[in-house]
């Protein structure tokens, strides 16, 4: 299968190819397409070096799978070219998460909607892939009402500039920043309530995505109460998540153990009072479920801590893991 990556040269892009390695169902080199600004730079795959170019329109001819990973206005202007040249992009951007035709997979969750026609799925936000992963399977077993997060995530979840960015804060701490091009204020040593634009309400616009993907990919309408604070910490790698849940009837801890135990993709920790860290379960691509203990004074709510790479299951992993299937979809197709 033809396949393209576009933002080649970016932390998610590097990714993406570095998991591509490992495909068997990969047999020719990826086409690696950046800005005109990366154009020209190498990148190693399977022990050669592949030379970024420029993306254009020809640039999705004969291509079968693209993998996108370059901002939402880059994503709104070449995904239909991509499209219509024949292509199925699996988008990592925020550009088509909400538009109704287009499917928005987490594939432990929801892998039936992945079609290997040429069209758009969209890959959703990190965080959000993360509780979902949580908090679906126990939707499926008892029930859930509502789920109330607030978030704590890396850097590298803005960018490389942001995470050189927090390099330079922590090198001259304790100079103080009002602001700077990756963050609203300083971001060394610090919590920031802010991440992306200014939505209703007095949200910003990663709390909104994660209000509005989970009901997506859960097929779930406002019955399902979802709220969300979304922080930004000096970590490099890894979200953190603390969610409540309140579940349509009584649920234990031993109950949402044994549930989150038999789903793939999730590592749970038995004991409420041990746990996962961002730095430890950097490089892996599951998600992993700690602290997972009874709301006190209500049967029906459980609390939980929920950790995962942000560069892979939150973003070049869950792609990945579509294209896997499309590729598997594909061959089956052949051979039937």
């Amino acid at each position: 299968m033809r396949t393209a990556i576009l933002g080649a040269s970016g932390l998610v892009g590097r990714k993406m190819l570095s998991l591509l390695e490992s495909c068997p169902w990969l047999n020719s080199d990826p086409a690696l397409l950046t800005s005109p600004r990366s154009a020209g730079q190498e990148i190693e795959f399977r022990g050669r070096k592949l030379i970024c170019r420029e993306v254009s329109a020809s640039a999705f001819h004969q291509i079968d799978l693209a993998l996108f990973s370059a901002g939402g206005a880059a994503s709104r202007t070449w995904a239909p070219v991509a499209k219509n040249a024949g292509c199925l992009v699996v988008d990592n951007s925020s550009a088509w998460r909400l538009d109704p035709q287009v499917p928005l997979v987490v594939p432990e969750i929801n892998g039936f909607m992945i079609n290997p026609k040429p069209g758009i799925i969209a890959n959703p936000n990190c965080s959000t892939i993360q509780i979902v992963m949580a908090v679906a399977p126990l939707d499926q077993a008892v029930g859930v009402k509502e789920c109330h997060v607030t978030t704590l995530q890396a850097v590298s979840g803005a960018g490389q500039k942001a995470v050189q960015e927090l390099l330079d804060q922590t090198r001259d701490y304790p100079a103080i920043q009002t602001g700077t091009s990756a963050y609203p204020r300083t971001m060394a040593f610090n919590v920031l309530p802010a991440i992306g634009a200014k939505t209703e309400g007095g949200s910003y616009e990663e709390e909104t995505k994660v209000v509005l993907e989970m009901r997506r990919i859960m097929d779930r309408g406002l019955d399902l109460h979802v709220s969300c604070t979304a922080t930004r910490v000096p970590v490099m790698t890894g979200h953190s998540a603390a969610v409540r849940l309140v579940c349509a009837a009584a649920t234990t801890p031993a109950q949402a153990v044994a549930t989150l135990q038999n789903s793939p993709g999730v590592q749970v920790l038995a004991d409420p009072h041990d746990f996962h860290t961002a730095r430890e379960i950097a490089g892996s691509n599951d998600v992993f479920v700690s602290r997972v203990r009874q709301d006190p004074g209500c049967d029906r709510s459980l609390l939980m801590w929920v950790v995962a790479d942000n560069l892979l299951k939150g973003a070049a992993w869950n792609a990945v893991q579509i294209a896997t299937e499309i590729a598997h979809q594909i061959a089956a197709d052949k051979q039937g």
